[in-house]
């Protein structure tokens, strides 16, 4: 779960999987935290909670760049290759199962294009954390136990992580090194525009990100009309 405490301060951290999780979870002094203890803490503690938030499109083609391209690349074909779930969310719309080989599971995450990505995405978004709407850690309809945290609004400040200045905060606050960026996919040079079908779909899912965090929603471009003399 994407939860942490600051040691030695009363301040909880709230994220999302593609939101900067993999340098937090490599921060000596931000301690993982599962849900439980965080609902918990919220109760009857009173802390501080800091919300750090990514552009959903920024969050979509990293996450498209890391586990279609990056992670299939970087690791042997051999038997220790383990798939993860995020991944396999999508094999079963690329036609895949556990009688693949990691070969072909290869080639068909590698082989699967951007546009073709967020087909599969708009199908499949509410079955991973990884590609959940990032408003959803805060109260996830799906959960059973925890569902919500009962944060009240007001108690939590937003940081988003491609501002600065939030960053600056951010990292002044809790002694967290943004410098530092673990995970990261901008080395690889990947296509990851989209076109009018995609910008709906991306809308879409992640309607609320965009309202609540304050980014900016692209639209579709009209279509172009004949002019007939």
């Amino acid at each position: 779960m994407p939860f942490f405490k600051v040691k030695n301060k009363k301040i909880l951290l709230v994220t999302n999987f593609k939101v900067m999780f993999s340098s937090f979870k490599r921060t000596e002094n931000f301690i993982k935290l599962k849900r439980a203890e965080v609902f918990l803490r919220l109760a009857y503690t009173n802390p501080l909670v800091y919300f750090t938030v990514r552009d959903p499109y920024e969050r979509v083609a990293s996450f498209y760049k890391d586990k279609f391209q990056q992670h299939p690349t970087n690791y042997s074909l051999d038997s220790s290759l383990k798939w993860e779930t995020p991944q396999k969310i999508f094999f079963p719309l690329l036609g895949l199962d556990n009688k693949n080989s990691n070969k072909e599971i290869r080639e068909a995450l590698l082989g699967t294009s951007f546009e073709m990505f967020i087909g599969m995405l708009a199908q499949c978004y509410h079955l991973d954390e990884h590609v959940n709407p990032q408003h959803w850690i805060l109260n996830h309809p799906q959960y059973k136990l925890f569902k919500s945290l009962n944060v009240p609004e007001q108690q939590v400040s937003i940081f988003k992580i491609e501002n600065l200045s939030h960053m600056r905060e951010f990292s002044y606050l809790t002694g967290f090194d943004s410098n530092v960026s673990m995970n990261s996919t901008k080395r690889l040079n990947t296509d990851c525009s989209m076109n009018n079908e995609m910008l709906k779909k991306i809308n879409s899912i992640y309607a609320n990100d965009f309202k609540y965090y304050g980014y900016k929603m692209r639209m579709p471009e009209p279509k172009a009309t004949d002019v007939s003399d």
